[in-house]
């Protein structure tokens, strides 16, 4: 049996390449699993294999999910290797999570016999540290762990801009149950109607002015109402 030895190089990081060897017969399905393990990623995300052509333009799609099929778009557990493999140094696109688009250049480097004492496919050669494949977030030592949603806004952690709104909103709710929090009715304030009496404790600075010509019975001194 035929063993292809392929090299992947990350688009982004070319320092970074796994040397993948798989039989002739095996999978795209089987290929896209060990190209995740040697660089360890997860398996969550949907995947396509694009075959290539020299200038690294993108052809049939072999995807991973069949709600990604369209109609001329293949399926990894249904297609060999073999299947594709037209030239010695056949080349492939692959990319993994549509959402980050990670993106790995394929070539074909070696064509060789299958060693009955390895099991297939296998990482037979690794080169670079991959990056990390989630962005982690950034904690302030100095700052003590919590939970609370307006400590995160306040400097606790570095999240992302989505994150930030849903802080945003529970710290308002967490702001809302404490003293500080503002009660329904401290912002509804009517002007009293004319010739209604309001004393200075009720009615704070703006009681004090009063309507035009009020006397509320205070000289400039400071006297109390009992000593008018």
């Amino acid at each position: 049996m035929a063993v292809y030895r392929f090299r992947v190089v990350f688009e982004e990081h070319e320092e970074v390449s796994r040397d993948i060897e798989i039989k002739s017969n095996q999978t795209f399905e089987e290929f896209h699993a060990i190209i995740l393990q040697s660089i360890k990623f997860d398996t969550k995300h949907a995947a396509s294999f694009f075959v290539s052509d020299d200038y690294w333009r993108k052809e049939q799609e072999i995807t991973l999910l069949e709600e990604d099929m369209e109609s001329d778009t293949k399926l990894m557990r249904n297609t060999k290797i073999a299947a594709h493999v037209d030239n010695p140094y056949q080349r492939f696109i692959y990319i993994y999570d549509k959402k980050v688009q990670w993106t790995f250049l394929i070539e074909l480097i070696k064509i060789e016999t299958e060693n009955v004492k390895t099991s297939y496919p296998v990482c037979s050669k690794s080169s670079g540290q991959p990056p990390k494949q989630y962005k982690q977030l950034i904690v302030d030592n100095k700052a003590p762990a919590s939970k609370d949603p307006l400590a995160a806004l306040l400097g606790g952690a570095d999240v992302e801009e989505e994150e930030e709104e849903e802080l945003a909103e529970e710290a308002y709710k967490v702001a809302g149950d404490t003293e500080l929090g503002l009660d329904e009715g401290d912002l509804d304030f009517t002007p009293g109607e004319e010739g209604d009496e309001v004393s200075p404790e009720e009615g704070g600075e703006d009681a004090a002015e009063g309507e035009e010509g009020d006397d509320f019975g205070f000289e400039a001194g400071g006297n109390s109402e009992e000593e008018y």
